[in-house]
């Protein structure tokens, strides 16, 4: 038995009573298991509950009262029909339960996160803040993407049971009908050929075989249209294991976490950092005290520091977007003030005025600028250069600016934030010179 309390445990059915563009593509692909379009039209739709899986009186268990043994292995197509939608109803409820469950946490850690998302940013003003709180979006997005995947999936389990459940009710009926009809006839038959009930001859085996044959018919057309509408049904579960799996490596992604590493019980297997210590950004994204921590360290290593000559050298031959080779000394230097020295005016969420203080650390633009003294920039790095100085030269045309207007008009020139490149686990303390 599982100890994990979303691993729902399958009941007796006796006492069981009688439920990002990925997320986008969920949101569809449920709707169109949630609207039983693909459920054949032969079948008309699905019921609306589990019970139905549950087979009650066996129409051919009367035959053996009959003491015609002869009569049965004329009747195994109707029998192997029957077996062959028998299932296990308690199972299948199980794992739609274990499904609904598993969307339930997904749910429930979605409106947690989003909260707590809300509240601890508050006061996370400047890039950084926008940044974390961009991030957090697209968090929160996987997270409910998966609960609408697996809740889609929770429905489906149900709905293939519920049809199966139905197709076993008509087959059943059939068969019944089947028994009523032969109960008329074969008295007759036997009478004819004049021999009792127990015996047969070659015509009313014959016939026997005829009758099997027109039911066997009936119930293989309905068996079809089971068969066809579970196959559109598997079609739709494979476009959402696909999606779970894109949520999986988008979540891993966000948390820092490699999707390698994940075993199957969605364990995550833990991490070797880079170099050890506080010095390297930590890994999980979602630990914001450690990663605000990390953060204002750098920032002060790097404040600590001169790098101007180092980080312009290390982008002398990146392509500019006014068209130039590289950014300048003063230029960087120009950056490096805007960044980690001078205050800007920003805005109090909490009473709507204008405060004066420095730029929250991010510990993406100091990943960044790790990137660059170290003399390995990506070109994002670059992006962020371009965004700074845009916003600098703002600020100096236009005394009394606020930092939306600045970052605003600076995102029209280069928007880095929605670029920001995954984490590099950079570690502040190593040597750059």
């Amino acid at each position: 038995m599982s100890d994990n309390p979303l691993i729902a445990q399958a009941q007796s059915s006796t006492t069981w009573s009688t439920g990002l563009g990925l997320v986008e593509d969920a949101r569809q692909v449920s709707a169109g298991i949630r609207d039983n379009s693909w459920v054949d039209v032969t079948l008309g739709g699905v019921g609306s509950s589990l019970d139905a899986l549950v087979l009650a009186v066996d129409p051919l268990g009367s035959l053996f009262a009959w003491g015609v043994g002869w009569l049965m292995e004329h009747l195994k197509p109707l029998r192997d029909a029957l077996d062959w939608l028998a299932g296990q109803p308690d199972e299948i409820a199980a794992h739609a339960a274990t499904w609904r469950n598993v969307s339930a946490a997904a749910a429930q850690a979605h409106e947690q996160y989003a909260a707590d998302a809300r509240a601890q940013t508050a006061y996370w003003y400047g890039a950084s803040g926008d940044a974390y709180r961009a991030r957090a979006g697209d968090q929160l997005a996987a997270v409910e993407g998966t609960a609408t995947v697996t809740n889609a999936i929770s429905y489906a389990v149900e709905g293939a049971g519920l049809l199966v459940g139905l197709v076993r009710e008509i087959v059943r009926d059939l068969i019944a009908q089947f028994v009523a009809t032969l109960a008329v006839r074969l008295p007759q038959w036997l009478a004819a050929e004049g021999v009792t009930l127990g015996l047969a001859t070659p015509a009313v085996a014959g016939q026997v075989a005829t009758l099997v044959s027109q039911w066997a018919n009936r119930i293989q057309h309905f068996i079809r249209a089971l068969l066809n509408s579970l196959r559109r049904l598997s079609g739709k579960l494979d476009e959402l294991a696909s999606i779970l799996a894109r949520l999986k490596q988008t979540l891993a992604r966000l948390s820092g976490t490699n999707a390698a590493n994940i075993t199957a019980d969605g364990a995550a297997i833990p991490t070797v950092r880079f170099h050890g210590g506080h010095s390297t950004r930590p890994r999980s994204m979602l630990d914001i005290e450690r990663q605000d921590e990390w953060a204002g360290d750098a920032y002060e290593s790097i404040r600590a520091e001169p790098d101007v000559d180092v980080v312009a050298s290390s982008v002398q031959d990146s392509d500019r977007l006014d068209g130039s080779i590289g950014f300048s000394t003063a230029e960087i230097e120009r950056i490096r003030q805007h960044v980690f020295f001078e205050e800007h005016p920003l805005t109090d969420y909490q009473t709507g005025g204008i405060v004066h203080r420095r730029y929250d650390p991010s510990p993406d633009i100091a990943e960044a600028w790790l990137r660059l003294r170290a003399g390995r920039p990506l070109p994002e790095d670059v992006v962020l250069l371009e965004h700074e100085l845009a916003e600098a030269r703002y600020y100096d045309a236009h005394p009394g600016a606020t930092y939306s207007e600045a970052h605003h008009a600076a995102n029209a020139v280069s928007n880095w934030q929605n670029q920001i490149p995954e984490p590099t686990y950079e570690d502040f303390s190593t040597p750059w010179r």
